[in-house]
């Protein structure tokens, strides 16, 4: 069973699935598909060890674009979704995806992607919420501002006691950044990696993995606090 904590977060799958607000989704409502791998954090993952889940399950993906207005209206008076009206690019293909694991206790690891995507692969903006059961940065140290590569790595405020990071491309290189996509003509999901901005994050008993590319002329410092102020007010809500 998927948590409803992770659900009631994302309002614009409840509104394609074409259920009332505020009633909880279980995989039995989406087609279930082969796929192959998983997306996480190459910097963080052996902190949160989300690379390690098993008996995994990935779902056909869903439509953020088909919803009815009506509906949308009642849910947004409940919820807080994104509003990808704010990216610097215009989206022309919104998408969310589930992914049901277990880690090595048996303890469910589900995954939610929102994806959204400009013309073509290199302009998007990637937000993944999985579900844990304690912050797994407890432990981490910050004590550089580069990651391992050498680009820029931030520690920034999500609230009084928690922080969010950043990782900046600066350099011509990049740790490897992976999301899920759909393959249609095979109906099935697969994990694409590139190079990309990434945020991390944990809040409410969630992991937040947020990956950004956007057009290396707007890749200003201010469009990096701007794409910083998207991610906290969408982990953030109504919180902000």
């Amino acid at each position: 069973m998927i948590a409803k904590k992770i659900w009631r977060l994302l309002g614009p799958i409840i509104l394609i699935s074409s259920v009332a607000a505020g009633c909880s989704i279980n995989e039995t409502d989406l087609e279930e598909v082969k796929g192959a791998g998983l997306t996480y954090s190459e910097y963080f993952k052996s902190f949160d060890e989300l690379d390690e889940r098993e008996n995994i399950h990935y779902y056909k993906p869903i439509s953020l674009s088909d919803g009815e207005s009506s509906l949308l209206n009642d849910i947004e008076e409940r919820m807080n979704p994104f509003n990808s009206e704010k990216l610097p690019f215009h989206v022309d293909e919104e998408k969310a995806y589930l992914v049901t694991s277990k880690d090595e206790k048996g303890k469910p690891k589900d995954e939610v992607q929102l994806s959204y995507f400009g013309s073509t692969s290199e302009e998007f903006f990637i937000i993944s919420v999985t579900e844990v059961d304690e912050n797994p940065l407890k432990g981490y140290v910050y004590a550089d501002s580069y990651d391992s590569i050498g680009n820029q790595l931030k520690k920034e405020i999500l609230t009084d006691d928690l922080p969010i990071y950043q990782q900046i491309v600066t350099t011509n290189s990049a740790l490897l950044y992976s999301y899920y996509d759909y393959d249609e003509t095979n109906n099935r999901i697969d994990t694409v990696g590139t190079a990309a901005n990434e945020m991390y994050a944990y809040y409410n008993k969630c992991i937040y993995h947020i990956g950004y590319l956007i057009d290396q002329e707007k890749n200003t410092e201010e469009m990096q606090e701007r794409m910083l102020h998207l991610a906290r007010e969408y982990i953030l809500g109504s919180h902000l």
